[in-house]
């Protein structure tokens, strides 16, 4: 009786299912057949809103607004489009060439709306959608955009669709219609930015119509992230710099936090999303795109006489009070080398505080070409600062070896010359060179920089730091003089005492081709330093420029109450 039952109830099942593809198959079969032919899913993209980036106080920097684009499907304007992309040009007052250009840039595929007018006013989208009626739809999209575009934007970089750089993207999971972070934290922290994006899965019939709705998967917003960057500071430190190209930078000399990174020329990273100068941009002979900070490299002039000085106590040939006659001229071989001043006998102290050439020719040839690039090396002049920005270049520090392997010659004295006083080969970035010079006010440690502040709630503080070793009355030896070059009437810095802020601090005029570079870095207060800044001013003729730009800047945070 049980087998019976249970042959009775395969056969049962066998014979619902024997129905019902028949009755599909069969019956039906012409209906699917029709719809299988006619009918297709069409996925409508969901974009995600991407996290907003403030600064330390919690103001925004870059965040995503509503903006309202003219968008049409391609299936549904196959056999019109050149037709109603003339009407819609004429009737918008847009060329009908870009209509054309964002078309085939932005298509992915022909159900899915491409944007070809972007960011329209409410009310003109309105308009036009009433003229065009079912052509052409209204596709509202979050666009980001960047209130302080030219102080910030070599700090945050920019937003553009991955479509331009999607072959080397889409193995880590990109589309070529997503949102993708180009250059500083926007490209950095992308992963933590970006968000997922979601979608509506429609089937639509022969005519374009929708015939079915089969799911959705919504959005997820990026996440927020704060940075070490205050805004109000960053302000001051582009309107300090004027018109020249260059960069200020300032660093909490204890912890490393980045508290303003400028760079000039600048651009605006809007321009990007809405897709305009963006020929002039790339085309300029000035190279605005470019990071001065951490991006190019410049001989750092007499900004490398202090660890010149370091080099030479560690090493016992030298002491403070070793001194050398300066009558300006410094004379080896057939070669003469110049000091901008005759300051006859200089010990360690007066060197630092006059930045005296002489003085430093001699050490330079007593200690030698490799003490020189052990410790220029020491102080990280050839390393990433691994600080949380993309395209860090490391700077060149010139050794025997190195010439030899480069250029196929031999290192002569004058070589060492020119490398004592930060000139010849050796080339770093305005970055590395504040990060090494910190080690002066941060007692001996070189830093980490870093601006990643926290990400949501989540505090994501990246501070490192390592001790160099350097004994403690070398280094004191030297902020001594740094701390006269400032404090002296004679000192190449004096014109910063009327700040009042105890600063110490090195200026470098860098001899290049064209007018030379200026420099000028700075700790203070000297009895317990706080901040730490880096000056550079590409082709300003002297290291003069260099000191006006830095106490225009700080002279502005000391009267706003921002130090």
């Amino acid at each position: 009786m049980g087998q019976n039952l249970i042959r009775r109830i395969y056969l049962g099942g066998f014979l619902l299912l024997v129905f019902s593809l028949f009755y599909y198959q069969i019956v039906k079969g012409d209906y699917y057949l029709e719809r299988a032919r006619n009918n297709y899913v069409r996925i409508i993209p969901l974009e995600s809103i991407r996290g907003t980036i403030f600064d330390k106080n919690s103001v925004p920097l870059a965040y995503d607004k509503a903006s309202f684009n003219i968008a049409v499907v391609p299936y549904e304007i196959q056999d019109k489009k050149n037709y109603l992309f003339n009407e819609l040009a004429g009737f918008s007052g847009y060329d009908a060439n870009l209509l054309h250009s964002n078309y085939e840039k932005r298509k992915a595929n022909i159900f899915s709306p491409v944007d070809i007018i972007l960011d329209v006013d409410k009310m003109k989208a309105l308009k036009i959608k009433e003229k065009f009626g079912e052509d052409i739809l209204i596709n509202p999209q979050p666009t980001r955009f960047y209130p302080y575009p030219y102080e910030s934007a070599h700090i945050l970089g920019y937003v553009k669709k991955a479509v331009s750089s999607f072959q080397s993207l889409k193995k880590y999971g990109y589309t070529p219609a997503e949102r993708i972070g180009f250059g500083g934290i926007e490209q950095y922290y992308d992963a933590y930015l970006k968000g997922d994006n979601g979608g509506d899965l429609i089937e639509v019939d022969a005519e374009g119509k929708m015939v079915g709705f089969l799911g959705e998967r919504l959005p997820q917003k990026g996440r927020d992230i704060y940075l070490t960057i205050d805004s109000r500071i960053q302000k001051y430190a582009y309107n300090a710099m004027g018109k020249k190209r260059g960069t200020i930078i300032l660093l909490d000399s204890m912890k490393g936090e980045v508290l303003s990174l400028v760079s000039l020329p600048s651009f605006d990273p809007n321009d990007f999303i809405k897709g305009r100068n963006i020929k002039k941009l790339l085309a300029g002979d000035d190279k605005p795109l470019i990071n001065r900070a951490s991006q190019a490299t410049y001989p750092l002039g007499s900004t490398f006489k202090p660890i010149v000085s370091v080099a030479a106590l560690d090493s016992k040939k030298a002491t403070p009070s070793t001194t050398f006659n300066c009558g300006g001229t410094f004379n080896l071989g057939m070669a003469s080398f110049r000091c901008a001043h005759t300051h006859d006998q200089e010990n360690l102290y007066d060197a630092l505080i006059h930045s005296c050439n002489i003085y430093f020719y001699n050490l330079g040839l007593i200690i030698g070409s490799q003490t020189m690039a052990r410790w220029a090396k020491k102080f990280g002049l050839d390393s990433d600062t691994e600080i949380d920005l993309p395209y860090e270049r490391k700077g060149l520090v010139p050794s025997p070896l190195w010439k030899s392997k480069e250029f196929r010659t031999t290192w002569f004295k004058g070589d060492t010359v020119n490398f004592s006083i930060g000139q010849g080969f050796i080339e770093v970035t305005p970055l590395e060179n504040l990060i090494a010079f910190n080690v002066f006010a941060s007692g001996g440690y070189l830093i980490k920089p870093y601006i990643l502040k926290k990400v949501d709630a989540t505090d994501s503080t990246l501070s490192a730091k390592s001790y160099l070793g350097i004994p403690q009355d070398s280094l004191n030896a030297v902020r001594e003089g740094l701390r006269g070059a400032v404090r002296k009437e004679d000192g190449t810095s004096y014109y910063l005492k009327k700040l009042n802020l105890k600063i110490a601090g090195k200026t470098g005029t860098a001899q290049t081709y064209g007018k030379s570079h200026g420099w000028f870095l700075g700790f203070f207060p000297y009895d317990d330093p706080k901040y730490t800044i880096c000056t550079f001013l590409e082709n300003c003729g002297s290291s003069f420029y260099a000191v006006k730009a830095s106490y225009d800047f700080l002279k502005s945070l000391k009267e706003q109450e921002l130090l």
